[in-house]
């Protein structure tokens, strides 16, 4: 949560008490945006945040036992107007060696339940996540990201991913299939967290 001040609070050297604005009123208070009572402060949440309150915030959550071997993830997104803004976190209780492919023309697997993260919410994103993936010749085209961390034989989480969304967030093609790979080196856990929501263009 972030708060800004409109009292005596410059910006570009324009004082908002003063500024011709839709959002300021002739007394100098913001209008349409919730203040504090008490400080005049504007309460103001992140874009994402705003996205989950109408709806528009999706989550899938899968934990698999991987031992020594592969496990693929298929996600597709829709043919829409609507844009996945991506985030994509794993985590695993050993070493992983992780890619992220765009442009695969494999076949979905075992369905995941797309969870929207506002539970009053009746809205659907039109992506369709699954486990281990069949057929078609490959994962994809183009490699968004690949990384190998953690430690063989030492039991501690590696995590990937699930920074800052400026450094982690993907924009996704519509109507296009991507792979994210987890390959394990030992007998581990792998915990998969997929965040995202749907946003039109301007």
């Amino acid at each position: 949560m972030t708060t800004w001040t409109n009292r005596n609070y410059k910006q570009n050297e324009v004082d908002l008490k003063t500024a011709t604005s839709p959002l300021i009123d002739e007394g100098g208070k913001v209008k349409d945006i919730k203040q504090d009572s008490s400080t005049e402060a504007l309460t103001i949440i992140e874009y994402e945040h705003h996205e989950l309150h109408g709806g528009s915030s999706y989550t899938v959550s899968d934990v698999v036992n991987v031992s020594s071997t592969t496990v693929k993830w298929l996600i597709s997104t829709p043919d829409s107007e609507k844009y996945a803004h991506f985030q994509p976190s794993v985590e695993c209780t050993g070493e992983m060696y992780e890619i992220f492919t765009e442009g695969a023309d494999r076949t979905h697997g075992t369905g995941l339940t797309v969870i929207n993260r506002r539970r009053v919410s009746s809205s659907t994103s039109g992506c369709t996540v699954s486990r281990t993936p069949t057929g078609g010749s490959t994962d994809g085209t183009t490699t968004l990201r690949t990384l190998r961390v953690g430690s063989t034989g030492v039991g501690s989480k590696t995590i990937s991913g699930g920074g800052s969304r400026a450094t982690s967030e993907f924009i996704l093609k519509p109507n296009t299939k991507y792979v994210l790979s987890i390959t394990t080196y030992a007998n581990v856990y792998v915990s998969l967290h997929l965040d995202w929501y749907m946003h039109a263009d301007k």
